[in-house]
């Protein structure tokens, strides 16, 4: 999972690549009634999480340095990471954290440019709609996963 313009990009991956998914992202709306919200993204992540049926999830951390988001971002980012977390692991789904470094390690990745320069030479072929700086992250990590399994 990569969490980027206010929604949470999802992507699952395999041995063999990339597989579509739907839905794609979850959002956290926000507003006057953000309580009514949170139950509603709760309901999305336990149907995400039904009908992906993922082993594990994996959200990747921010990329450090670059433009500081505001605080009402970050909020809403990490008000949906630990519902997100707290879905899954109700649902008996390990989730993990991944530090971009440890994702460069794992894969061998430059430590120049972001993490997003580097996403062909791990998948050369975008997968499905929403890819660029969304959907890709979120299967690189995936990938560096299941290469520090």
């Amino acid at each position: 999972m990569n969490a980027a313009g206010g929604k949470l990009w999802l992507c699952l991956v395999d041995d063999n690549g990339v597989l579509e998914t739907e839905p794609n992202c979850l959002e956290l709306r926000d507003g006057p009634q953000a309580g009514y919200a949170i139950v509603a993204f709760r309901d999305e992540c336990v149907h995400a999480l039904t009908a992906l049926s993922p082993n594990r999830v994996v959200i990747l951390d921010m990329e450090p340095g670059g433009r500081v988001p505001k605080v009402a971002d970050m909020r809403t980012r990490f008000t949906a990471e630990a519902l997100l977390a707290s879905c899954a692991v109700d649902a008996q789904v390990t989730c993990v954290r991944l530090a971009r470094a440890t994702l460069r390690s794992r894969l061998g990745l430059p430590r120049k440019g972001a993490v997003a320069d580097h996403v062909a030479s791990v998948f050369d072929t975008p997968v499905g709609k929403y890819w660029t700086k969304k959907r890709d992250l979120a299967a690189v990590a995936a990938r560096a996963e299941i290469v520090g399994e």
